[in-house]
C-alpha cells in the first residue's frame, strides 16, 4: 500500500503559550470534552485529523496517510508554521498499519 509518512516536532519554544500548542495536538488527535450541567454529566468527542479516514497515528510526532488522503494532513501542517515537519513517500509494509490505513 503506497502512503505519506510524516513526521513532526512541535517544539514547546516555538509556541506562544501551551494554549497554542495544546490547539496544535487537539486539531490533530481530538480530544473529550465533559461539560456538567443541572447535575448531569455530558462527554463530547471532538474528532481531529487522525480521525479522517485514512490518516493514522503509528508512534510519537509520526502519522501516516494512504496516498490520496494526504493533502488535509499536508495543509494542516502549512497551517502550523512552528510546527516543523516532514513529507516521505512510502510503502507501508507492516500488516497493522495496513488494516489500520484500510479501516479508517
Amino acid at each position: 500500500m503506497k502512503a505519506v509518512l510524516v513526521t513532526y516536532e512541535a517544539k514547546r519554544k516555538n509556541f506562544e503559550s501551551m494554549h497554542r500548542r495544546n490547539q496544535f495536538y487537539r486539531g490533530l488527535f481530538g480530544y473529550k470534552q465533559t461539560v456538567k450541567r443541572n447535575g448531569k454529566r455530558y462527554e463530547y468527542d471532538k474528532d481531529g485529523l487522525v480521525d479522517v479516514a485514512g490518516v493514522t497515528r503509528v508512534d510519537d510526532s509520526v502519522i501516516v496517510a494512504r496516498r490520496g488522503c494526504e493533502e488535509p494532513v499536508l495543509d494542516y501542517m502549512q497551517d502550523w508554521q512552528q510546527v516543523s515537519h516532514h513529507v516521505f513517500k512510502v510503502e507501508i509494509q507492516d500488516k497493522d498499519v495496513r488494516e489500520k490505513l484500510q479501516n479508517e
